[in-house]
């Protein structure tokens, strides 16, 4: 099972391509999370009925473009706090006997100063129990054929 926590659009498209790629070249599924982050100041389980049902409709689109590629597709909404998405992506990891996650992620610093990724990638990568691929988008030639 290839994990995709679903985090900036652009880069989550990319890496979903490649999760999907990778997926059906080995005969295996896709788990899609979408993650739902809590403040701090209120409990994991506080109600979101509103952010829950455009995560559902989120989560429903990235599904069909996974099973576009003729792999199966699964997916659940992760609670985390902010910055501390990791836990939450591991925990899905290890329950699914994941293989490999895959993050969208671009690059803060493109000269690698200090952290070139945000809080809740370097958590993700902190926190896996498999590798990690993360895809900061397509190659500079490729983005400009699409324009």
């Amino acid at each position: 099972m290839v994990v995709v926590p679903l985090l900036d659009a652009e880069h989550t498209r990319h890496a979903l391509d490649l999760a999907c790629r990778l997926a059906s070249d080995r005969g295996s599924r896709v788990l899609l999370l979408a993650p739902l982050y809590v403040d701090w100041e209120l409990p994991l389980d506080a109600h979101f009925k509103r952010e829950e049902a455009a995560l559902q409709i989120e989560l429903g689109r990235e599904r069909a473009l996974a099973e576009s590629y003729g792999v199966g597709a699964h997916a659940q909404i992760v609670r985390a706090r902010p910055g501390e998405l990791g836990h939450g992506v591991a925990e899905a990891a290890v329950e699914v006997r994941a293989s490999l996650i895959v993050v969208g992620a671009p690059v803060d610093s493109q000269r690698g100063f200090r952290q070139p990724f945000s809080r809740d990638v370097w958590s993700v990568l902190n926190d896996a129990p498999c590798p990690v691929l993360i895809a900061t988008g397509a190659p500079p030639q490729a983005r400009r054929a699409v324009a």
